[in-house]
């Protein structure tokens, strides 16, 4: 599903990218050339015909999506229920276009751009033939991005070769509905290859309600993000209608992100609410919300800066004038983004569309009032704080009704995350770009993931009594976390052991002992909870494993007590802070031995705490607090103490141990973060002594068998 998803994103990504570059690219050229008057009256005219088609869809666009995403499995299903929803769109385009005319004929200013107006008109024709909501719901996203991209580009070379000076004004009005449209008619062609069409008329008046509330919600929608342009061409001049219309395209241009991540999340989005998958459902919503904000606060403060030369890019000098309304307009990118991701992919999947319709019929209504009361006076300025307000008021009522009915809180606390994460990633992109031109002359280094840092960071461990014993942190060295892998003290000591006792022959990795030779390919390694920065180590260098978890994602699902595992299966076992967390550590160090080949060696580590002699557990220690007061933290069901050689020894190991003191300096090798986070890993094997090893880099391995 994830790479589905993926793939969705990426097209849908591609569609609106196309739409957007022609648009940018057509506002360029035809702006110069129109000029604001002719420009203005093309605005406002394409904006009339927008209230008539967006009549004739009736909503159809979302709710037949979601409708067919939840048929897409059973064409016959598909079929009828595509027919029914046609049936309604042609009939509904029929109404729509006979009001148009009549509106056209009847009204004085419309009668004075009754050509432009006609053209534009086209748009519910082409509407009704096209089906883009049918390959939306069955995840066609290549084919619609392939013939988005070729109607666009015909188009636009037709604007660059007749459209020329004002007086071509007709032509453009013309290329303008192939280019919104032209994708359309190809849909219509290429429908019979993805559902049985009839053609024949067939209302079914199920339908109607839910496209009512859909269409409700496409009114609200459009009236506060166009009625500002419709309201000027009727209260304003052509020239203030043509230069808001630009400052108004680059807002919908910078709007995207959100549009397009939840139309292409909708479809699995809403499988996974009706599976019941609520933690997947909110953590998709989650990463989306954080992802889309985080883009358009970064779109908002670059064109809060750059604006002038934003506009005098996109129109010239003749649009300065838009300047101040374009500064407030993107004021409201955030909010559309928000107000994208909690309406599209949390509570119209969630089947609470109608409290989003709530949301944006609020904020039609403050556009509409405050547009009489403040275009007189500020003209295009006051167009601007308007919608402005309108996104604002839309997503604050999202979120009442998200956290409301569906328990999901994505306000405060999703905030901060979201800031931490842009944080996060800065420091990610700080770190692996900016400072690896440093390298060598910074004072840290990671072998775990290759990089070179100005300092190790502070993991939060000492922050979180509810998860640790904050006074096995007091007055420890909390910064010791790598910023880009999150690798412990243990894990990078780990990494440089074994880049010391690893080697290539040929194209085989071996840990190559004087009697012994470990394969360490074909996945021969067995890796206990793996943790990512030893993955990474891992994968860079080539070696092979297998993981295994019984809780979390891995290639194998098994017990470390009881693996079901052949003897001898594995020649080099991981297993880092595991023994804390088991029923019995005695049965799982029993188990281990049992699967590690007579010649393999075992790597493992647990929190250790020197003020206990022996191993401390206590079976009467159940609840969470007790256990983070008894054994340091929430699930440890032990802590061990300073026998621990001798206890390994009792289970038939022989033990040497690989220490962090014996580290370059660089990678920090210290105890830590918690006072039993020793900088000690202990290597068990059942035979042989520490004489056997090849070639052994001074100090780094420590005997700890008193018979070698």
């Amino acid at each position: 599903m994830k790479r589905n998803i993926l793939s969705n994103i990426s097209f849908n990504f591609l569609i609106k990218v196309i739409t957007y570059l022609f648009s940018f690219l057509t506002v360029l050229y035809v702006a110069r050339v129109l000029q604001p008057a002719a420009y203005g009256r093309i605005s406002f005219s394409s904006s009339y015909a927008g209230y008539f088609v967006m009549l004739a869809r009736l909503g159809m666009p979302i709710y037949a999506m979601r409708a067919c995403a939840e048929q897409r499995d059973d064409r016959r299903e598909l079929g009828r229920i595509f027919n029914e929803l046609w049936s309604i769109n042609v009939l509904l385009s029929i109404i729509s276009g006979v009001i148009f005319l009549i509106s056209v004929a009847l009204v004085p200013k419309l009668s004075d751009n009754r050509e432009f107006l006609l053209i534009y008109g086209c748009s519910i024709v082409f509407q009704m033939l096209g089906c883009e909501w049918l390959f939306k719901g069955l995840e066609q996203f290549r084919f619609l991005a392939v013939s988005s991209f070729m109607c666009k580009l015909i188009s636009f070379i037709c604007i660059l070769l007749f459209v020329r000076s004002p007086e071509h004004v007709l032509l453009y009005a013309i290329f303008s509905v192939m280019t919104g449209y032209g994708s359309q008619v190809v849909c219509f062609l290429m429908l019979r290859r993805h559902v049985d069409v009839s053609f024949r008329i067939h209302i079914n008046t199920k339908h109607f309600r839910p496209l009512f509330v859909f269409f409700l919600m496409s009114c609200a929608v459009y009236i506060y993000s166009s009625l500002d342009l419709t309201m000027l061409g009727f209260m304003r001049s052509d020239y203030e209608t043509g230069i808001y219309n630009l400052a108004a395209k680059g807002r919908s241009v910078l709007t995207m992100t959100g549009g397009l991540v939840w139309s292409a999340v909708l479809p699995a989005a809403t499988g996974l609410w009706k599976e019941g998958n609520r933690k997947q459902f909110e953590a998709l919503a989650s990463r989306a919300l954080v992802a889309v904000c985080g883009i358009q606060l970064f779109a908002t403060v670059f064109c809060m800066i750059f604006a002038k030369e934003l506009i005098l890019l996109a129109g010239g000098e003749a649009y300065l004038g838009a300047v101040p309304a374009f500064r407030i307009l993107v004021l409201s990118l955030v909010p559309v983004g928000a107000s994208n991701i909690l309406g599209g992919q949390v509570l119209i999947p969630a089947g609470k569309e109608k409290r989003l319709l709530r949301a944006e019929v609020a904020g039609a209504v403050f556009n509409f009032i405050a547009n009489l009361i403040l275009i007189p006076y500020l003209s295009i300025v006051g167009a601007a704080i308007t919608t402005t307000v309108s996104e604002i008021i839309v997503v604050i009522i999202c979120m009442y009704y998200v956290k409301k009915d569906l328990s999901m809180d994505f306000c405060v606390g999703l905030l901060i995350r979201g800031v931490r994460k842009i944080r996060k990633k800065w420091e990610l992109f700080r770190i692996r770009v900016l400072d690896r031109l440093l390298r060598e002359r910074l004072p840290m280094y990671c072998p775990c993931c290759d990089t070179y840092l100005k300092r190790f960071v502070n993991g939060g461990y000492d922050k979180r009594p509810d998860l640790y014993d904050s006074d096995r942190y007091a007055g420890m060295d909390q910064e010791v976390i790598c910023p880009v892998c999150r690798s412990l003290p243990r894990h990078r000591i780990l990494a440089v052991w074994m880049g010391k006792y690893i080697e290539a022959t040929g194209s085989e990795k071996v840990l190559r002992f004087r009697k012994y030779i470990i394969p360490l390919k074909d996945k021969r390694v067995l890796h206990f909870a793996q943790e990512k920065s030893l993955r990474m180590w891992m994968d860079r260098n080539g070696v092979g494993y297998t993981t295994a978890d019984l809780n979390k994602p891995a290639d194998l699902k098994i017990d470390i007590e009881d693996t079901g595992l052949e003897d001898g299966a594995y020649d080099l076992i991981i297993c880092n802070h595991v023994l804390e967390h088991v029923s019995d550590y005695g049965k799982a160090l029993k188990e281990l031995k049992r699967i590690v080949s007579p010649q393999g060696i075992i790597i493992i580590s647990f929190p250790v705490d020197s003020s206990y002699t022996t191993v401390y557990e206590d079976a009467s220690v159940v609840s969470r607090e007790e256990r983070i007061r008894c054994f340091g933290q929430y699930d440890h069901l032990r802590v061990f103490g300073r026998d621990s050689v001798s206890m390994l020894r009792s289970f038939g190991f022989k033990v040497d141990e690989i220490r962090g003191s014996d580290c370059d300096i660089r990678i920090k090798p210290v105890v830590g973060p918690g006072d039993y986070d020793l900088d000690i890993l202990y290597v068990l094997r059942d035979g042989g002594g520490l004489e056997d090893v090849v070639g052994l880099p001074s100090g780094l391995l420590k005997n700890n068998d008193e018979n070698l």
